[in-house]
């Protein structure tokens, strides 16, 4: 190959992807919008405003003996799981995984984190806050919440549709799931994601980047 054709191949190589890019930009839309999921369940009650299923009102205890409500999410995206202090696995991961979103969103007004526990005789307020000291959480965006153990896990079960149930009474006295969960600014599902797997908290963490430029472009 002459030294001009060896040029001539190089430039053409380069070129393309400047090509494909004034293609798309000409002729093509480049999106990517999460779903909308809307998950129901024979146990629980069906939505009454709409057929669009939302996290219905709820009324819990934080870390500092504050209320939470639903209205503290208004406007709000955010991530739910449901946890146990005393978890000697799949918890420690799961807060963990939960620490690195917060670090990538913990500046972001529109984003909160919610872990709810499932053991809440034993994870009093006082438990809940060493628990969520220890993890480094940052007052006013992660909360950590009890309650009465029907509540809570009617809401796993019922709001967020995680199969939470109660133990046998031994150490691992609670099934709970190893998902994260993503709530938009209308109450509504956009995702679940595994804990135990990094690339899909990675995930977790793009697909709020792309809800968040969703509300952008509204």
């Amino acid at each position: 190959m002459t030294p001009r054709l060896r040029a001539v191949l190089v430039i053409s190589i380069l070129l393309i992807p400047v090509f494909v890019f004034l293609f798309l930009k000409q002729f093509g839309k480049n999106e990517y919008h999460l779903a909308v999921l809307n998950p129901k369940s024979a146990d629980c009650l069906a939505p009454v405003a709409d057929t669009m299923h939302r996290v219905p009102p709820f009324n819990l205890l934080s870390q500092d003996g504050e209320t939470i409500t639903e209205k503290d999410f208004e406007g709000k995206i955010y991530i739910t799981d449901f946890f146990f202090a005393r978890c000697p696995d799949i918890c420690k991961v799961m807060t963990s995984e939960l620490y690195r979103v917060q670090d990538h969103f913990k500046n972001n007004p529109d984003i909160r984190m919610l872990s709810h526990t499932v053991d809440p005789q034993n994870d009093t307020i006082a438990v809940l806050k060493e628990y969520a000291e220890r993890n480094r959480y940052q007052k006013g965006f992660w909360h950590f919440v009890t309650g009465d153990k029907k509540t809570i896990y009617e809401l796993a079960r019922c709001a967020y549709f995680l199969p939470v149930q109660a133990g046998d009474g031994g150490k691992a006295d609670f099934i709970h799931s190893d998902k994260l969960i993503l709530i938009d600014k209308e109450k509504r599902i956009r995702g679940f994601y595994s804990v135990t797997n990094r690339e899909d908290v990675d995930k977790l963490i793009l697909e709020i980047q792309v809800l968040l430029q969703e509300y952008k472009q509204q």
